[in-house]
């Protein structure tokens, strides 16, 4: 399963993590000593929707807001399902993956040498991927770099760029050639799914505005 680090909350005596769904977007799972939540989280307003049979008085609102600050920004892993939860909020951890989910079926990002790479060099202190960090880093490669330079000139879509912007830094931080396309798009889409905002937000705004200046 490729899911955050487990996180232990104080309103209920739980733990909880944030997971990569296959379908697209993150999902939230509370676990209990007796009892297990799963919710699905609104890329628009950050909300979270109960997945399936939810206590509500057990898992309201409230708790569901503690998981997602506290799980705000931490990296994806790959790591076993939870097995066993012990009163005390300890857990085991297994080996055996989620039946639900098939690995044959999802691109790896979260075990590839790029993620590793982006994950260490924007990761701050507190163990949290830093959006304000990568995107500071992106924009001045972005500023210095010929290719951007003479896409912009030509009008290129912000996207576009934002791919190709993504995909030299990544290969350079690696020293390799790059992920090809399939790869790249699910690169992208899983750093925008670590948070309800997007990843590049603040670079698409200087990639906009940089288009702009050429009219």
């Amino acid at each position: 399963m490729i899911r955050t680090e487990t996180v232990r909350l104080t309103s209920i005596n739980a733990i909880a993590f944030k997971q990569k769904l296959i379908a697209g977007g993150s999902g939230i799972t509370i676990m209990t000593p007796e009892e297990t939540a799963m919710f699905t989280i609104n890329k628009r307003d950050g909300s979270c929707v109960p997945y399936g049979k939810v206590n509500a008085e057990l898992f309201n609102v409230a708790i569901a807001g503690e998981v997602l600050e506290l799980t705000r920004n931490l990296p994806y892993r790959r790591l076993g399902s939870i097995t066993k939860v012990y009163g005390d909020s300890h857990c085991d951890e297994g080996s055996v993956e989620l039946e639900t989910e098939d690995p044959k079926a999802e691109i790896d990002v979260v075990s590839s040498a790029e993620y590793a790479a982006f994950a260490s060099k924007y990761t701050d202190k507190n163990g949290r991927f830093s959006y304000q960090l990568m995107n500071k880093d992106l924009m001045q490669f972005a500023s210095k770099s010929q290719v951007v330079s003479k896409m912009i000139s030509e009008k290129a879509a912000v996207e576009s760029i934002v791919k190709y912007i993504v995909k030299s830094k990544a290969a350079d931080l690696c020293r390799n050639k790059g992920m090809d396309d399939k790869m790249l798009t699910v690169f992208i889409e899983t750093l925008d799914s670590m948070d309800t905002r997007s990843a590049f937000k603040e670079l698409r705004a200087y990639l906009r505005d940089k288009l702009k200046r050429k009219k």
